[in-house]
């Protein structure tokens, strides 16, 4: 829990992309879809045009640069992991994002509407990461801090302008976009009915433990051969050039330079209880144990005491709800709001965020000094010129072996070419930590052509293209373990379905109990479940479950549906009713939400069709090979 709960957020660096970021989070439109490559008229270094205004490939690779920040924290990436950019669509992301921008200030412009210099300065200065002690801290602190984080000030107060403008159209086209009283009665019920069911679950997995004769073994080999073809594979020889920041060195200057762009940061000593509810479900006996757990201190009781009792956050119950010191931005913005006003010693109210009902109590306040980070700024300056000075080598490596080879160049420049095994265009090659964009670039090269210098963990690879191996298929030898797990697990697989059917069968003409102890199978009765919860630990949550479950009637049995790996049979055995005594009580709250989602749904539909009809009319030009020349 706190590991969720504690937002680890490294540096102002990260802080202010997020607050750029979320300026235009109702921007990011994740499955627009953008024109095709229409680059006439374009520039080198325009990635797009919207309604004849430019976007440049340096603001695409910035934005493309602090969506990949934000991700990266959020999963500890390391380095440009490859897959989780594939996963994200950092590259799609990125342009969506800017040419929703533009297009929508395209559109406030046609509709009349606009942004004065007053309502962008006011936006900024009363913007959290851009004050100290309640004040703006003054335009030349806020330069500095900008340039530390290599934005301009026009570029900043575009982003800021431009999603005033995003705020403005929306609530123009949104206001007049209600709930429906029905909508909202729908979702109060879907929100606080539960149900219980009781179920048999048949694992689909479950290896056949009979032997396969070897001619069964063979005869599916012949059937299947084309499923064993190896593709064609690639061999290259690699050298690696290290970016060792012990080696470098930087000046006292450039590292003072860096501490002076950094803010204080207040720090806050707390503890907390947390009584879950999670966001959107009922918090109403969250609250009635928090505000027993407040009258118990409140009366005199320990804190860390009452915390260690009744505190339902597992990650901090046993220490008392203790959290130690945090700056801003590192915690739900609701928790630390309250955190940082309290003065040390005292305790708060009932505190609401996502993840419950929380009682805060605050033990000291302090400061950081900036000078304290001084040896985390300093290798992190050194450890950049080492990436700079890595990259260059890599460079004149690569130039130097496309005129002799890789073998000589690295003897030039002291460095030792090691070989790869071959590997397919979708491998992973043992020794070089690259992104799959590497494979593909080898695949669409001659033999003994030279890579560019690819960045990997620590430096850069050169390649040269070595050998190329012609698709073949594997021989049954080689591929004999792999047909016995095909045909077994095949088999076990159409066991577990044929028993399903049998066992439904049974359990919708007699007893669910008795038939599914004559089949074998232990029977699973659920507490009570919502729509949108967990079934229990073992299914979690299902979807097509849920469906069924809150529209059957008592003792209705379900056909065999797929699990988490196993076939499930199911039979209600109870759907409780909702209390509509409590429904005015909720109703505000639940038609703000689907209000707030119905305009939010609105607005990007408005968006895609906007986008659409600018494309019809060639209003939206895309460079679709200067986009794919930044991701070769």
């Amino acid at each position: 829990m706190l590991a969720l709960f504690r937002k680890k957020q490294k540096g102002l660096k990260w802080v202010l992309w997020i607050v750029i970021l979320a300026l235009a989070a109702g921007m990011v439109l994740l499955f627009v879809d953008t024109p095709g490559d229409v680059a006439s008229g374009l520039s080198g270094q325009e990635v797009a045009q919207v309604n004849g205004k430019p976007i440049s490939i340096q603001e695409y690779n910035k934005q493309y640069q602090r969506l990949y920040e934000m991700y990266r924290q959020i999963y500890k990436l390391d380095r440009q992991d490859p897959e989780i950019v594939k996963q994200l669509g950092l590259k799609q992301q990125a342009l969506n994002q800017l040419i929703s921008e533009y297009a929508v200030e395209s559109q406030a412009a046609k509709m009349g509407i606009g942004v004065t210099p007053e309502e962008v300065r006011q936006q900024i200065t009363t913007l959290p990461v851009f004050q100290q002690n309640g004040k703006f801290i003054g335009f030349e602190r806020y330069q500095e801090l900008l340039q530390a984080n290599e934005m301009t000030v026009a570029e900043f107060e575009g982003g800021v302008r431009r999603d005033l403008l995003r705020q403005k159209v929306m609530q123009v086209l949104t206001d007049g976009v209600f709930a429906s009283a029905e909508e909202v009665r729908q979702e109060y019920a879907s929100r606080n009915q539960e149900a219980k069911v009781r179920y048999v679950a048949i694992d689909k997995s479950a290896a056949e433990t009979v032997e396969l004769p070897e001619t069964e073994l063979r005869a599916y080999y012949d059937k299947n051969k084309e499923n064993f073809r190896a593709g064609e594979q690639r061999q290259v020889g690699y050298v690696f050039v290290q970016a060792d920041p012990t080696q470098v060195k930087v000046s006292p200057e450039d590292v003072q330079a860096r501490l002076n762009s950094i803010a204080p940061e207040e720090q806050v000593h707390a503890r907390h209880m947390l009584f879950n509810a999670t966001e959107g479900t009922d918090d109403t006996e969250a609250r009635k144990k928090a505000e027993a757990a407040l009258a118990r201190v409140r009366a005199g009781e320990d804190f860390g005491k009452v915390a260690q009792e009744v505190s339902e956050d597992a990650g901090t119950k046993a220490q008392g709800g203790e959290l130690g010191f945090f700056g801003r931005g590192r915690m739900m913005p609701e928790f630390e709001q309250v955190a940082f006003s309290l003065p040390p010693g005292q305790v708060s109210g009932l505190v609401k965020t996502p993840f419950g009902i929380h009682l805060i109590n605050v033990l000291e306040k302090t400061s950081t000094n900036p000078d304290s980070q001084r040896p985390l700024i300093e290798f992190e300056l050194r450890q950049k010129e080492a990436e700079r000075q890595a990259r260059d080598l890599a460079f004149k490596v690569t130039n130097a072996a496309k005129s002799k080879d890789l073998q000589q160049a690295a003897a030039e420049f002291k460095l030792q070419v090691r070989t790869s095994r071959p590997f397919a265009v979708g491998d992973s090659i043992p020794g070089m930590m690259v992104r799959n964009d590497f494979n593909r670039r080898i695949f669409a090269m001659k033999k003994g052509e030279v890579t560019q210098p690819s960045q990997g963990p620590g430096g850069f690879f050169v390649a040269q293209l070595t050998e190329i191996t012609p698709p073949t298929i594997q021989p049954f030898e080689e591929v004999r373990e792999r047909i016995v797990n095909e045909m077994k697990a095949s088999r076990a697989e159409e066991s577990a379905r044929q028993k399903a059917f049998t066992v439904q069968a049974a359990v919708k003409t007699g007893d669910f109990e008795a038939a599914a102890k004559k089949a074998g199978l232990p029977v699973t009765t659920t507490a009570y479940f919502k729509k949108g919860t967990n079934v229990d630990d073992t299914l979690r949550f299902s979807p097509q479950l849920h469906d069924q479950a809150f529209t059957m009637t008592e003792g209705q049995v379900s056909a065999p549906i797929e699990i988490a790996g196993k076939y499930v049979i199911f039979q209600l055995v109870d759907r409780t009713d909702v209390d509509m005594a409590k429904f005015e009580a909720e109703k505000p709250q639940i038609e703000q939400e689907l209000t707030q989602q119905k305009r939010g749904r609105f607005f990007n539909s408005y968006v895609q069709n906007l986008i659409k009809e600018m494309e019809k009319n060639n209003e939206i030009i895309i460079n679709q090979s200067l986009l794919d020349q930044r991701f070769s």
